[in-house]
C-alpha cells in the first residue's frame, strides 16, 4: 500500500473536531478513489483513539442496510457481550440512531461513528436526511463524546441532499470537507527517487488521485506502470471512468460524449455541440452539471467579463482528461491484449498534451506559491492566462497573474520542449504582450519563463537586462514543495 503523505490541513481539521467539548458532526465528500477512507483510518490509528463505530454502506436494499448496520452496532455496544442474532435489525433508522445515542451516552472519551458511503444509503432511501436531521436535533447532538462522521463519493448528491440549503441536515454539521486529489507538491515527496520529468507525467495520467498513484508505486518506470497496471485487464484506471459518471449522472452516454469532444481539443460551444451531436440550446445542461461536479470549468481570458464569448471548456479533472484523450481512441487495442503497441502511442503523444496542458498548469500554480512565499513583487488576486485576435492576429499568454488595483501584471511563458529555452522565446513574449490592452494601457508588467529543462546563457543575460526570472522544472518543484509545508 502507498505509504500515506500531504494532507496536513485536513488532518488538522479532524483534530479539531477530535478536540471540541461538544458533539461533531463531519461530512466528508469528494469524488471515488480520492482516499476517504485511508485520511479517515489514518487519522484514527495514527491517534490511537479506543473505540468507535467504522461501518460502511454498500448498494444493497434498505432493509439490508438497516440491518447491517444494527449489527455492527450492537457489536460497537460494550454492554453485549454475545454476538446478536444474524436476523436481528432496529424496526427502523430512528431506532438505530437512538440506540447509538444511548451507547456514546456511556463512553467517557470520545468517540468516532463513522458512516462510510452514506450517499449509498439515502439513494435507496432520501426521507432518511429527514431521520438523522431529527435524530440529530434531539439525541445525538446531545452526546459531547460523539463524532459523528458522514462520507459519500456521489458529489452531486452529498453537495444536493446534505449540504445545501434546502437539505435538512443543512447547518448541522460541525466540520465540512471537500477531500481533492493531492497536490503535485505530494509527488515530489512520494516519488523522491524519480526525476522532476517523469513525475510531471505520473502527474499527467493520475491528477494526483491517490488511488492511481499507487499503481506507479508498484514498477520502478513510468512505462511499466503504464503498460502492466495503467493498460492491464481489471485496472481502475480503465473501469472507474464509467462508474464515476454513471453512478451520478442520467444518459451518462452524452455526458461521455462531451467528455470524449473536449479531451479532443474542441473547446468552444459551437464546436462542442456540434461533434457531440448534441443541439447548441441543449448543451448548457451538460455543461452546467459536469461543471457542478468539477469534472470540467469554463475559462476566460483574465480579466475579461465572465460569460463572454471567448470562454472555453477544459477537462478539469486530470484523470478523466487522460482517459478520454488517450485511452478512449485506444480502448479497441487494449481490450484485444495490443497493450505494448497502445502504451507506445500514448506515450508518443504524451509530451505535447503536457505541454499544452499539465505544464501550464503547474506554471500557474507556482505563481499562487510564489506569492504565499512573498517571492513575487506583488500579491496577484487572480492568476490565468489570455487569448484574443488582435487586429487579424492571435494572441495567447499562457500565464498571466493580475492585481487591478495596483495595475500589475505577472506574463509568464511555458515551454516543455527539450533542450535550453532560448533568448528569443523571451523576445517574442514580450513582444505579443503588447498586444494585451492592460498592457497597452500602461500597466506595471514582470515577466517570467518556464522551462523543462534549462535556458541559454542569451536568455540568461538578456533575462537579467530585463529584469525577468527563469524558472526551470526543478526550480518551479522546489518552490511548490516549500509552500505547501
Amino acid at each position: 500500500m502507498m505509504r500515506f503523505v500531504d494532507r496536513k490541513r485536513e488532518l488538522q481539521a479532524l483534530s479539531l473536531v477530535r478536540q471540541t467539548p461538544e458533539a461533531g458532526l463531519l461530512i466528508l465528500f469528494g469524488r471515488r478513489r480520492v482516499g476517504k477512507t485511508r485520511l479517515l483510518t489514518h487519522f484514527l490509528e495514527s491517534q490511537a483513539i479506543p473505540g468507535g463505530l467504522y461501518w460502511t454502506a454498500t448498494t444493497h436494499g434498505a432493509a439490508f442496510q438497516l440491518r447491517d448496520f444494527s449489527q455492527s452496532l450492537l457489536r460497537y455496544d460494550p454492554r453485549f457481550t454475545m454476538l446478536p442474532a444474524s436476523d436481528f435489525s432496529f424496526p427502523d433508522w430512528d431506532a438505530a440512531l437512538g440506540h447509538l445515542a444511548d451507547v456514546v451516552a456511556q463512553a467517557t472519551e470520545p468517540q468516532f461513528i463513522v458512516l462510510d458511503e452514506f450517499t449509498h444509503l439515502i439513494r435507496n432511501d432520501a426521507a432518511l436526511t429527514s431521520v438523522f436531521q431529527k435524530s440529530w436535533d434531539h439525541h445525538l447532538s446531545r452526546q459531547p463524546n460523539l463524532r459523528l462522521v458522514l462520507t459519500g463519493s456521489l458529489v452531486g448528491m452529498m453537495e444536493r441532499d446534505v449540504i445545501s440549503y434546502q437539505a435538512p441536515l443543512y447547518g448541522r454539521a460541525t466540520a465540512l470537507l471537500r477531500l481533492r486529489p493531492l497536490p503535485y507538491a505530494a509527488l515530489i515527496e512520494l516519488f523522491a527517487g524519480r526525476t522532476p520529468v517523469e513525475r510531471v507525467a505520473i502527474y499527467a495520467v493520475t491528477g494526483g488521485v491517490p488511488a492511481y498513484l499507487d499503481l506507479f508505486t508498484r514498477a520502478n518506470s513510468f512505462m511499466a506502470t503504464l503498460h502492466d497496471h495503467c493498460l492491464g485487464p481489471g485496472s481502475i484506471m480503465l473501469t472507474d471512468p464509467a462508474l464515476i459518471l454513471h453512478e451520478q449522472l442520467k444518459e451518462p452516454q452524452t455526458f461521455e460524449s462531451v467528455l470524449s469532444v473536449i479531451a479532443s481539443g474542441y473547446h468552444r460551444w459551437g464546436d462542442i455541440a456540434r461533434m457531440a451531436g448534441v443541439p447548441e440550446n441543449s448543451l448548457g445542461h451538460y455543461l452546467n452539471l459536469l461543471q457542478e461536479l468539477e469534472l470540467i470549468e469554463r475559462r476566460d481570458p483574465i480579466l475579461s467579463r465572465p460569460g463572454g464569448r471567448r470562454g472555453l471548456y477544459h477537462i478539469r479533472d486530470h484523470f478523466l482528461r487522460f482517459y478520454y484523450r488517450f485511452i478512449v481512441p485506444h480502448i479497441s487495442a487494449i481490450e484485444r491484449g495490443y497493450l505494448t503497441a497502445a502504451a507506445d502511442r500514448i506515450h508518443g503523444d504524451l509530451r505535447a498534451f503536457i505541454g499544452t496542458h499539465v505544464f501550464e498548469e503547474l506554471c500557474r500554480e507556482w505563481v499562487w506559491a510564489a506569492a504565499a512565499l512573498g517571492d513575487l513583487e506583488f500579491q496577484p488576486e487572480i492568476v490565468g492566462s489570455y487569448w484574443r485576435r488582435h487586429r487579424g492576429e492571435g494572441v495567447q499568454l499562457d500565464v498571466v497573474a493580475a492585481n487591478r488595483r495596483e495595475k500589475r501584471l505577472l506574463i509568464g511563458e511555458a515551454k516543455w520542449g527539450r533542450g535550453a529555452v532560448s533568448r528569443r522565446v523571451l523576445s517574442d513574449l514580450v513582444e505579443r504582450s503588447q498586444r494585451m490592452s492592460q498592457v497597452a494601457e500602461g500597466w506595471s508588467v514582470e515577466y517570467v519563463l518556464f522551462a523543462r529543462e534549462d535556458f541559454s546563457k542569451a536568455a540568461h543575460a538578456a533575462a537579467g537586462d530585463m529584469g525577468a526570472r527563469l524558472v526551470a522544472l526543478p526550480e518551479m518543484e522546489q518552490k511548490l514543495a516549500t509552500a505547501s509545508l
